[in-house]
């Protein structure tokens, strides 16, 4: 860990939050629309609370192995080879993650802001920004998050108090009309698109300096998130009904078309836009530097800003070609990613956990 990088609580709270509301913020409403429509929002509370007992099993981990990576935290527990093996398992995630991101972005951006640009040139304009992010330090990036905070926040509630005139509480009913499969299939899918993700969160706490700091930030990042998606879930209910908003793409940013006060105001979906390309630029780079600094403690080297350029190149390429179509991604990211996550955020740290125990209790006993 370079001394020099320092983040505070604040920063860190910060970057829990925008990692969260990264591509969820605008992806997470559709699939839960599609899935439980009316009850897309129970689906998003359980998803919340669900989170907050992942983030206890994160600090768990970070109290265990503190000042720790993800890297270091496999290593320590499993050995060098075996841990060695996992953590490399860690590293392909955070490329699919990194690549996954970068689609979001080319698909809404053709689909909806510039349909006539080429997404690959999409993904390396992203890139070469997240590339200088990261070359910057992640200090940069914590103190970035903090000023950008509010260029979130305003147009997020801007978005909700200006679609409060036509939300209609008759396109809640039937209210409580639960389907256990549908819970089931909708709060997973919260659960691991923002929460699980945030076990790469792991590559960045060694920067926070106090453990209270670390929780606190966790906590109510993932307190704030969640509440966040909640409101936006209900929103493109109360407005547009759950029938219709299941039927698009990005309901939430149809929330923006959707505002028309008097004839000034009108069709300011560009405040969606502000939202989303912000948080998911903040998210892709924590992405690309935990991807970046695990890479470069598994292979022992000690500067890692060469390794910006092959990363970038192998992420742009990673977002064009493994994923055919929006379609194929949309089915993947449903019903298998959510389980690759839990395998990976969920079980693999809880060994980390019990093995961490044993050996604390064995050299206590000796």
């Amino acid at each position: 860990m370079n001394q020099k990088e320092v983040i505070s609580g604040k920063q860190f709270f910060t970057l829990i939050y925008v990692f969260s509301i990264g591509s969820a913020v605008l992806v997470v409403p559709t699939v839960l629309l599609a899935v439980a429509r009316n009850t897309a929002w129970v689906c998003a509370i359980i998803g919340t609370g669900s989170g907050l007992l992942f983030a206890g099993l994160l600090l768990g981990l970070i109290k265990k192995y503190p000042q720790s990576t993800l890297i270091d935290i496999a290593k320590k527990s499993c050995g060098k080879y075996v841990g060695g093996t996992i953590s490399v398992l860690y590293l392909l995630v955070m490329l699919l993650e990194g690549s996954f991101l970068l689609r979001d972005i080319s698909n809404f951006m053709t689909t909806q802001i510039v349909p006539e640009t080429y997404s690959s040139w999409i993904h390396i304009l992203i890139m070469i920004a997240v590339m200088y992010a990261a070359y910057l330090g992640i200090e940069v990036v914590g103190r970035t998050s903090e000023i950008f905070l509010p260029w979130v926040l305003v147009p997020f509630v801007l978005l909700i108090i200006l679609n409060i005139p036509q939300m209609k509480i008759e396109h809640m009913l039937p209210l409580f009309y639960l389907k256990a499969d549908e819970i089931y299939i909708g709060s997973l899918y919260f659960l691991s698109n923002p929460f699980l993700e945030l076990i790469l969160i792991l590559m960045v706490t060694p920067h926070v300096q106090k453990y209270e700091h670390v929780k606190k930030g966790l906590l109510y990042g993932v307190v704030a998130s969640g509440f966040t998606i909640i409101i936006v879930t209900l929103s493109c209910i109360l407005v547009l009904g759950a029938n219709i908003a299941s039927m698009y793409l990005y309901p939430t940013y149809l929330l923006g078309k959707m505002i028309s006060i008097g004839q000034t105001i009108q069709h300011i979906e560009v405040l969606v836009a502000i939202i989303w390309m912000l948080s998911i630029f903040f998210k892709i780079t924590i992405v690309f530097y935990a991807l970046r600094k695990g890479l470069g403690q598994l292979l022992n080297l000690n500067n890692t800003n060469f390794l910006n350029y092959p990363i970038g190149l192998i992420l742009s390429a990673a977002a064009y070609y493994i994923i055919p179509n929006t379609t194929y991604f949309g089915y993947f990211v449903q019903n298998y990613w959510p389980y690759y996550l839990f395998i990976l955020s969920v079980l693999i740290p809880c060994i980390f956990l019990v093995i961490g125990i044993f050996k604390r209790r064995s050299v206590t006993t000796q």
